[in-house]
């Protein structure tokens, strides 16, 4: 099996850093008139190509409506491609020709973009086509990049889920089930072997569980966000729905996850806040297990939450409320403490606002673009387990999939009643077998107490941000902290910390650490 993960369009040739985690990934390089393609992934990715175009799907195919990028070759020109969701992240820079999945391969001129700083603090990510820097850009869904040596030039696709046809009537529960069943039996019968599914318990692993036909062949991992992970709701509920389907699973202790902060900004650079580096401990963890062979698939629960529940987003009624399309968990900055004189007030907002408002009054649609909104920071779910060298495939970034959930009676989906009663169905109801189990997420905070953190620079970021705030914040992750240091003695005194609110303090300053830091990094890297 092959398969593209990655790709760089550049005028010069370059020494080129992507096996971020030494998986033996593989490079393909083209040389078109003045530009230089690196395509990176898995196998032979030479022969990722279908109907002359190299792809990014898995498994091989062409279409945008899934999960995909097209690279194709037009004479002495490259025609880039991605697909409705924006499910696979693709940055670019105009001025200096470059393309890529990695945003930092794109960072020349460092000039900082006050809209894409004010945005990327307030949502904690990149939105609206735009970084903290000016001159580097990322590819709105299902748009197309035409390159050559000399410029690069930019279209936009007519949305698909725009069109009246997009939803319409009620799709039948059984059907839609039956559509993502049929997706999983033929991921099964074309690639046989072990499947690996990140079970979390929740619904959207489980539902994928429930639908692999040949559950011999599943390979379940789990990981706990409780203080003691093995009592975490995650962890519970994941082993006993192994043991309900004779699964092969195993519990992945989680505990220096901070330690790949590097690896982390490698791959994501300064397009989104510092944030899935549990997953990379996870899934190292998962490889150093040694049950996981080659040509091994991931089955990926992603963005399933979003299509499959009703009435969880909040209304957008006025420009200002486009932050809910964020969905952030709070993971944002107070933007007062931004030092911003050119502030121009967020055109890129306001065009959005202005383009999509009659549509966002649609539950079913405004998913959609929560979706995409956030992909640049889902998109780790898929990216970081491919880079590891794992296969990935999902039902849950196909557009008819998503489609026929979304077109489930409204009622059927609040509170998600519809899978519910399929669990109950299948013997897999965890939710009435009233299982002993803890559902708070301390994982940040039992982690993050026990590591060390490089203090922001604050001789460069008081350019960007209030000093005060910098040094509150280097003052709440530092090692010699009284709090912290308590917190790392015994249980009774950190439930007594806790009590006194230094949790939420710390998560709080930890989680404004994340972005800031991103950010600090991006305006270091390079030689």
């Amino acid at each position: 099996m092959n398969k593209i993960i990655g790709f760089l369009v550049i005028k010069n040739f370059v020494d080129l850093r992507f096996d971020f985690f030494n998986a033996g990934l593989t490079v393909f390089r083209l040389k078109i008139s003045g530009l230089h393609v690196y395509l990176w992934g898995i196998g032979n990715i030479g022969k990722c190509i279908i109907n002359q175009s190299y792809s990014l799907s898995f498994p091989l195919h062409d279409s945008l409506l899934d999960r995909n990028v097209l690279l194709s070759i037009k004479g002495d020109r490259i025609v880039i491609e991605n697909d409705w969701l924006g499910s696979i992240p693709i940055f670019y820079n105009k001025n200096e020709i470059i393309i890529s999945t990695l945003p930092n391969l794109c960072l020349v001129n460092k000039n900082v973009s006050p809209d894409g700083l004010f945005d990327f603090c307030e949502f904690g990510y990149s939105v609206f086509e735009q970084t903290v820097f000016e001159d580097v850009r990322f590819m709105r869904y299902y748009s197309k990049l035409t390159c050559s040596e000399h410029e690069v030039f930019v279209e936009y696709k007519d949305d698909p889920v725009l069109k009246k046809n997009f939803l319409s009537g009620n799709v039948s529960e059984t059907d839609v089930i039956d559509l993502i069943k049929c997706c999983i039996n033929n991921l099964e019968s074309d690639f046989g072997g072990r499947i690996v599914i990140p079970i979390s318990g929740g619904y959207d692993s489980r539902l994928l569980t429930n639908l692999v036909s040949d559950k011999s062949g599943i390979l379940g991992y789990t990981y706990g966000v409780s203080e003691n992970q093995m009592e975490s709701y995650e962890v519970v509920y994941a082993k006993k729905l192994s043991e309900i389907f004779s699964i092969r699973w195993r519990q992945i202790e989680l505990n220096s996850f901070n330690d790949y902060i590097e690896d982390w900004f490698g791959l994501y650079g300064f397009s989104t806040h510092l944030h899935g580096m549990y997953h990379i401990e996870f899934y190292k963890k998962i490889i150093e297990s040694g049950l996981v062979a080659s040509e091994t698939v991931l089955l990926s629960g992603i963005v399933g939450d979003a299509w499959s529940d009703y009435g969880k987003f909040k209304n957008i009624d006025v420009e200002k409320d486009l932050i809910n399309l964020g969905f952030n968990h709070g993971v944002c900055l107070d933007t007062s403490i931004l030092h911003l004189p050119s502030f121009s007030s967020g055109n890129a907002r306001k065009i959005f606002f202005d383009n999509h408002i009659g549509f966002l009054k649609d539950d079913r649609i405004k998913a959609v673009f929560v979706v995409r909104a956030k992909m640049i920071l889902l998109s780790y779910l898929t990216q970081v387990p491919e880079y590891f060298g794992m296969f990935v495939s999902t039902p849950f970034l196909n557009y008819e999939i998503v489609r026929s959930i979304l077109s489930i009676n409204d009622a059927r989906r609040y509170k998600r009643c519809w899978q519910t009663d399929y669990f109950a169905s299948t013997g897999s109801d965890l939710e009435r077998m009233k299982l002993s189990c803890r559902r708070d997420n301390d994982l940040d905070y039992s982690v993050g107490t026990r590591q060390h953190f490089e203090p922001i620079d604050t001789s460069i970021m008081a350019d960007y941000f209030c000093i005060n705030r910098l040094n509150d914040i280097n003052y709440a992750l530092k090692d010699n902290n009284f709090f912290k240091k308590m917190v790392q003695k015994q249980m009774s005194i950190k439930s007594l910390i806790k009590l006194i609110g230094y949790k939420s303090y710390f998560i709080r300053n930890l989680n404004q650490y994340y972005i800031i830091k991103a950010f600090e990094k991006g305006l270091k890297y390079g030689p």
